[in-house]
């Protein structure tokens, strides 16, 4: 039976008991930290599936766990188990995040705690995906390239196979990202067409300004269960926004391996330039029909 890992953030006398309660169900594995700064560091370094925080931390409050939690995985659920009155606690700092709230003066808290965060888990693993909060206008900005009609593929080619062969990976690809999948404009490496938005790590990648690197897929609590990446042999992944000149990310250059691997910082430089390379040529050869459209209607 797998073990999803639940990050308990409290005093130190009152998180252990937390813990102990989430011990008891043989699905969760509770592990404890009692500062903002620790929980902070948990978020991004392991695989948690859920986060449980007091309202009140010593070096700041629960709400600054919420604000690590939504820029490194924003689809991890959060309870907020506290003592704290919901009318104190500022809600609308959660925005997109799934968060509960628990009182931990309720009649068997600890219990309703535990049933809480098991049901928020299995609550998560069914949501398809986060959408950006510019999804419509970024579509009509994605609408707006003839990619059908652009003579972009020996172009596209030829980047991807530079990519695998710069990082020495198994697969490379560009995609777009459209409304419910990722279309693949170029794929060294693999005989791949499109994958659904639920499927993709790339719904995740395109939430972040900078790229995303996923050391371990089988290691991450958001990729772990996804049998589609499974099932493509994809281990590792490391992803770089296309971003139109108005903003938009319509898709994303990625580098995939078949085992563990590690992305340093100059490779990430790197792998966003070549992001910016894809971007131009689509922008170039969009530039170049449009200029013969015109002349066409010219004549």
């Amino acid at each position: 039976m797998n073990t999803r890992t639940v990050l308990c953030i409290d005093e130190e006398g009152a998180v252990a008991d937390t813990a102990e309660a989430l011990s008891a169900d043989s699905t969760l594995d509770p592990i404890t930290r009692t500062t903002v700064a620790e929980a902070s560091e948990a978020i991004t370094e392991e695989p948690v599936a859920c986060v449980v925080t007091e309202y009140d931390l010593a070096d700041g409050s629960g709400l600054d766990v919420v604000d690590t939690l939504r820029a490194e995985r924003p689809q991890t659920p959060c309870v907020l188990y506290t003592d704290v009155r919901p009318g104190e606690v500022d809600t609308a700092s959660f925005e997109e995040l799934i968060v509960e709230y628990v009182s931990k003066d309720l009649p068997d808290a600890t219990e309703q705690l535990a049933f809480v965060v098991e049901d928020l888990i299995d609550h998560s693993a069914q949501v398809g995906f986060l959408r950006p909060d510019n999804e419509e206008s970024r579509l009509e900005a994605l609408s707006a390239y003839d990619v059908d009609e652009l003579p972009i593929e020996d172009s596209f080619d030829r980047l991807t196979d530079l990519i695998a062969s710069h990082f020495d990976i198994e697969v490379a690809f560009v995609g777009l990202i459209e409304e419910d999948e990722e279309d693949f404009l170029a794929c060294s490496g693999a005989d791949w067409d499109s994958l659904t938005r639920e499927d993709t790590i790339c719904t995740h990648s395109m939430l972040q300004e900078d790229v995303m690197v996923v050391e371990d897929v089988q290691a991450d609590s958001r990729f772990s269960e996804n049998e589609q990446l499974r099932t493509l042999g994809i281990r590792s992944y490391a992803g770089a926004n296309m971003t139109t000149p108005d903003g938009h990310v319509i898709g994303q250059v990625c580098a995939l391996d078949n085992e563990p691997r590690t992305f340093s910082e100059p490779e990430r430089a790197d792998l966003q330039r070549f992001a910016e390379t894809a971007m131009e040529i689509l922008e170039l050869r969009q530039s170049l029909l449009s200029a013969r459209t015109e002349t066409e209607v010219d004549v």
